[in-house]
């Protein structure tokens, strides 16, 4: 050891020299709470870390490792850096950093991220059990703030602007479920999305935590999806997910983390001093209408940093910031089925059901593999042709039927909406009823009908409203209630 402690080598750091003369809990531990496995033999270098933690402290961590110098020294390190640290403080421990301090050129990034990468899904299997993860009897933090980060330039941003108005940001990636046919080089829950998140939450100088949420996700939204899609009905699978899954998963890991707030980098606005979810400042990027179905208890507690801003400031911001994401292009399609083939992630999972092609007199105009393939006010891809340009304006599951007509015909004047979510404990007479995601707003006379349903007449027809879509009832700009649309008429 006197030897080792004073060579000098003309290739690796002191530091990296004494973690791999001297490695901090190698062997790992006999007994530990979570284990995480990174790297592979076949690159080069395997690396697991345990983990002993009692009350959100890392008592203990050993670390076994095989490959070269770098990453063993790296897990060494990554062991020095956690023992008796706080599990936030653990969470904060990134690659770039080993990197620098053990004084190794940017090819061999690799070498340490194999610790790095095995001391989060250590972090991540800690966190799906129900154990304490901070300190008995700490206090809550006030200024505390769990932002959801999917390594996008929207997320990025808003934890910069957390962090900027005085507030102690904690970065959470959910994993989600994602179309295993699709691969998972483009998905947002990616290996690679995780990780950009993770790194953009280092950088930041944030602790960064992973939660798997795909069982879940998988339950509440994909079946619903699919299931909805064989009803003859259209879904919105982000509305769904905001309400039954994101929101109550951050903010509940917001309280185990003794964090008073949750924030995400959706274009929407919360205004005081009620607390009321109102449209974001740019009418282009607007997102309310997709968190209207959450629960105006769990708004509340929610910040939206990016509300005030255009995609463009934020764009900047992040680019003036050194940001690397400023110029990622957006994902349009839906998250779990990244290649945007949604007709055939239905198509393999939805029994075959061919059926007629019909006018609104019944005249047979071709034939289709599937309702799923089509939704209300479509009038593209039909697969007939017609004097006139037709729209879908029926679906009849019943008899496997899809009723086309002239535009007009596929006018809504009324609206019915059920699993109403309100916003305000008495709704206006009237109000601006957004129908689906894009496409604008109309006024409309609101009604209160049976079974708490709510009953709108609209002011100006609107083409292609769809069942199973959302409606989103607005006051001079605030969210006042939703819910699924039923029917129309």
């Amino acid at each position: 050891m006197l030897l080792m402690s004073a060579y000098r080598s003309p290739y690796y750091s002191q530091l990296l020299l004494e973690n791999f003369a001297n490695p901090a809990g190698a062997g790992g531990l006999s007994a530990p709470d979570v284990t995480g496995e990174a790297g592979s033999r076949r690159c080069g270098d395997l690396v697991r870390i345990d983990l002993q933690v009692r009350n959100g402290v890392a008592t203990d961590a050993g670390f076994r490792a095989y490959g070269c110098p770098a990453a063993i020294a790296g897990a060494s390190e990554v062991v020095r850096r956690i023992r008796g640290r706080t599990v936030l403080d653990a969470a904060r421990v990134g690659w770039a950093s080993l990197l620098a301090d053990l004084e190794l050129p940017p090819e061999r990034r690799s070498c340490v991220e194999a610790g790095v990468d095995a001391l989060h899904q250590a972090l991540q299997s800690l966190i799906s059990r129900d154990v304490p993860l901070t300190p008995q009897g700490g206090a809550r933090d006030p200024r505390g703030v769990v932002v959801g980060m999917s390594g996008g330039v929207d997320s990025a941003v808003a934890a910069v602007r957390l962090l900027e108005d005085g507030l102690h940001p904690i970065g959470v990636t959910f994993r989600l479920w994602s179309d295993p046919a699709c691969g998972l080089d483009n998905a947002c829950c990616s290996p690679e999305a995780v990780r950009d998140a993770r790194d953009l939450a280092h950088q930041l100088g944030l602790a960064h935590f992973v939660v798997d949420l795909s069982q879940k996700f998988y339950a509440e939204v994909v079946e619903y999806f699919v299931a909805e899609y064989g009803q003859a009905r259209t879904p919105n699978p982000c509305a769904r997910c905001n309400a039954a899954v994101r929101f109550g998963e951050l903010l509940e890991l917001a309280d185990r983390l003794g964090a008073e707030w949750g924030a995400t980098g959706h274009y929407a606005r919360m205004l005081q001093p009620e607390g009321s979810l109102a449209r974001g400042q740019d009418p282009d990027k607007d997102q309310s209408y997709v968190l209207a179905l959450v629960d105006p208890g769990l708004l509340r507690r929610m910040l939206f940093p990016l509300g005030e801003l255009t995609k463009p400031a934020v764009r900047e911001l992040a680019r003036e910031r050194g940001l690397t994401v400023h110029d990622r292009p957006e994902s349009q399609e839906i998250c779990f089925v990244p290649d945007d083939d949604y007709r055939r992630f239905l198509r393999e999972r939805l029994p075959e059901a061919p059926g007629p092609i019909v006018d609104r007199e019944g005249r047979r105009l071709g034939s289709h593999e599937g309702l799923y393939g089509f939704t209300i006010g479509q009038r593209r891809g039909l697969g007939i042709s017609a004097s006139q340009p037709q729209y879908v304006v029926a679906l009849r599951p019943e008899q496997q039927t899809v009723v086309v007509g002239p535009g007009e015909a596929a006018d809504v004047h009324r609206v019915v909406v059920g699993e109403v979510v309100l916003h305000r404990k008495s709704l206006p007479a009237q109000a601006e009823v957004q129908l689906r995601s894009s496409g604008g707003s109309t006024r409309a006379e609101v009604e209160t009908g049976p079974e708490d349903r709510l009953i709108l007449s609209l002011s100006r027809p609107v083409r292609g409203v769809a069942p199973g879509q959302v409606a989103v009832l607005y006051s001079q700009n605030r969210v006042v209630a939703a819910g699924t649309i039923i029917g129309t008429d």
